[in-house]
């Protein structure tokens, strides 16, 4: 059985590896509970010695001041992450991953995908379009 991190609060799953998406999948439980140990300790390491303007690995499962923690949000930074959750993928697939709904670049269409779409992967992105 194979497992993921997935952030509570968006459902995107979670990887400690940024250049690659095999990275995200665990092969055994035990695995992706490391995976997950070492992302909380690279966090509170990035977080301890950020500069001013700077960002550091992980800074986007930082909770804001605001309350939230999504990009887009604005605030500082307080310390805490989000909440994250080990699953085995088929459950994931199955019950937890969230459809956002978004509008093909060249129709004009409204679709849903996955919330794990990568952009050059989605119609809805020029990368997409320009491949």
């Amino acid at each position: 059985m194979a497992y993921i991190i997935y952030r509570t609060d968006t459902t995107e799953i979670v990887s400690e590896k940024d250049y690659s998406y095999s990275g995200q999948i665990h092969n055994k439980e035990g695995h992706a509970k490391a995976s997950l140990t070492r992302i909380k300790k690279k966090f509170d390491t990035g977080f301890k010695n950020k500069r001013p303007y700077g960002t550091f690995k992980f800074e986007y499962l930082g909770m804001k001041d605001s309350g939230n923690a999504l990009p887009r949000d604005h605030g500082n930074l307080t310390g805490k992450m989000v909440e994250m959750k080990i699953v085995d993928v088929e459950t994931y697939r199955k019950d937890i991953e969230a459809q956002e709904e978004v509008t093909n670049m060249m129709s004009g269409k409204k679709f849903k995908q996955s919330v794990n779409t990568p952009g050059f992967m989605s119609p809805s992105s020029e990368s997409y379009w320009s491949m």
